[in-house]
This record gives C-alpha cells, structure tokens and sequence, in this order.
C-alpha cells in the first residue's frame, strides 16, 4: 500500500535567528570580561553609567542583556516556529528598551547603561529580529512511496505544442437510406449512363411478339423472325415446272 511523504523544505529564519543571537551572545560576554562591571541600578527612571566597549557603554546588566538575548536566540533557532516565535519576543523586548532609554537619556528603566550608539544597535537588533520572524519555509514537497518505502518513479511529463494550421476533416460516412444531394453534372452523367445501356440491350435483343395466353391475359416471348422466315420458306410447295408444248 503506498503512503505519502512530505517533505517540510528549508527554514529560511532559523539560520539568521541563529548567526545573530550568537553574535549577540559573544559581545554580552567580551562586555563582561573587558567593559562595565558594575551593577549599580537605579530602578524605572533614574540615570545609569558603564564603561565603553567596542564604542557601546555598557555596565554588567547591559551585558547580561545582550546574554540572554543571545542565548534564547540560539536556543529558538534549531526549529522553525521556535525561531520565529523567539526572534518576535526578543526583537519586540529591545525595541522598547531602545526607546526607553531614548527618552530617559541616559540609560534604560535605571538598569541597563546605555549610550546612543547602544540604543541604535538595540534599535537595529529589533528590528532585524521582527522580520526574522517573518520568514516563510521554502522548498516544501510531496513523494509517493510504495510497499518498501522507495519512492515511486513519476512519469515524466512532456509540454505539447498546439498546432495552429487547419486542419482538413474527412466527410461524414451516409447514413443508410440518406438521399445524396443531386447536382446537374451528376444528373446528367447518369442520364448519359441509362441512355447508353437502354441502346446497347436494344441493339442486341430480339423482339418481342405479344401473343395470347388463354383469356385476357397476354404474355410476351421472344421471337425470332429470321428463323420463321427460313422455316416458311422450306415448308412453302415448290414452284411448278413449266410444261412444253
């Protein structure tokens, strides 16, 4: 009994999704190692500082930021709605840090030391990660399997090419008993036709001579006339030979 196999093609976010929340996850711990170390907080609105790294400010909560974010990437991207559904919360999460800290000016919810440059990169994240999430599967396909589980061949399919000349149709076969329509020409060739086989079986024939048959009814036979002369002429006396005086 053959079975169907579908094939689900090939994710085109979980590779994306992937290369950056490890590129996320590498600088949130170069950032702990050689930037801000220090996790002073000033909770909801108040002003936080760090050191730079790589042209970003950053204190030991920014780093851990950009760990996190790395690591749930990396951890989403093996599957695709995984990828997806990761890549969609996270991008939405630094898109508002980004404009919270924007608008407090100096670092976002008190927490996280954050510069301009930090909040365009986060800015930049967001929303790479928000079309991340909308990346379809391409690829998808569908195989007909048999009893072993081989995939049946397929036959090949071949493009045929209209042709546009004209084409000429044979005429119908007549029905029985169906009357051809008469034209002048094939009138007059059959004229001719019965005209010729009248003369011929008039020239070759002998006459007839109706004669009767008992009653009213008369029947016709042939006759030949030829030999009733012949027999006349045998059966009449002979003339009489003149007598000398």
């Amino acid at each position: 009994m053959s079975s169907t196999q579908r094939t689900k093609g090939i994710s085109l976010a979980k590779g994306p999704v992937g290369l950056l929340g490890l590129v996320l996850l590498a600088y949130g711990i170069t950032a702990l190692i050689f930037g801000g170390h220090s996790f002073v907080q000033h909770a909801l609105n108040g002003r936080v500082y760090g050191k730079r790294w790589l042209g970003l400010e950053v204190n030991g909560w920014s780093g851990l930021l950009f760990i996190a974010a790395g690591l749930l990437l990396l951890l989403g991207a093996p599957v695709h709605w995984g990828a997806k559904g990761v890549s969609l919360l996270v991008g939405i999460a630094l898109a508002a840090l980004a404009l919270i800290a924007l608008v407090n000016g100096h670092g976002g919810l008190g927490i996280f030391a954050a510069n301009h440059l930090t909040e365009l990169v986060w800015g930049a994240a967001a929303v790479l990660l928000i079309v991340f999430s909308q990346l379809p599967r391409v690829g998808a396909t569908t195989k007909q399997l048999d009893d072993h589980g081989r995939v049946e061949p397929s036959l090949p399919t071949r493009r045929v090419k209209r042709d546009s000349s004209p084409v000429e149709r044979a005429p119908a076969p007549r029905r029985t008993g169906e009357v051809e329509p008469h034209s002048p020409s094939v009138d007059r060739a059959a004229s001719d036709a019965r005209g010729a086989s009248s003369s011929s079986v008039t020239a070759g024939s002998s006459p007839t001579v109706a004669q009767p048959d008992g009653g009213n009814d008369t029947s016709t036979r042939p006759r030949d006339i030829a030999g009733e002369d012949r027999q006349s002429a045998s059966t009449s006396p002979a003339p009489a030979a003149p007598t000398r005086r």
